[in-house]
């Protein structure tokens, strides 16, 4: 009987391509990551990569926020997971009309968010008011009570325009280079 050869393959040597943004699982390639990247740099990219949202579904906008979360886009490949607790969630999503007898409890929710922490504002109405600008009951500029890291205008926007909200805001983050935790 003839031997049977095994073929050794060495899977730790260096791809011949490094793809830009992305890290290479080999050892080798991790530590050329680590020493030619900054602390806070590698803090930030970690935040741009695992943003967990809490959503505050007020009118038609919270359709396309699940129409998002759904198999067709699957925002969970770019690390962008709904939360149902405000201290799990880093990114609060406010849509629709924000109602005066709401804002209270929106602001508690905002407080029981750990830092850093970020604020998207999708939809017509919570941008502007939408058609109950006019109302007595709607907040007007949401914008003096919060502060909005991403605005996504549309009446509703289509789940395309949230997930560029959240590239703009992973670039954003990306861009952040000071040394506290609070944003």
């Amino acid at each position: 009987m003839g031997e049977v050869k095994e073929k050794k393959t060495n899977y730790s040597k260096e791809t011949p391509e490094e793809i830009p943004g992305v890290i290479t699982t080999t050892t080798s390639a991790i530590h050329k990551f680590l020493k030619k990247t900054k602390a806070q740099d590698l803090i930030n990219w970690g935040r741009k990569n695992s943003l967990w949202f809490m959503t505050q579904p007020m009118g038609c906008c919270g359709v396309e926020m699940i129409a998002t979360g759904c198999a067709h886009y699957d925002t969970d490949r770019f690390g962008i997971i709904p939360r149902n607790s405000p201290r799990h969630a880093d990114v609060m999503i406010i849509s629709g009309y924000v109602t005066k007898k709401y804002l209270p409890a929106l602001k508690r929710l905002w407080e029981q968010m750990p830092a850093p922490k970020w604020v998207l504002c999708m939809g017509d109405c919570s941008i502007s008011g939408g058609p109950f600008y006019e109302s007595y009951s709607t907040v007007q500029n949401i914008d003096e009570l919060f502060p909005i890291d991403v605005f996504i205008p549309g009446c509703p926007p289509r789940p395309e325009a949230l997930i560029q909200g959240f590239v703009e805001l992973q670039e954003k983050i990306t861009a952040k280079k000071d040394l506290g935790t609070e944003y």
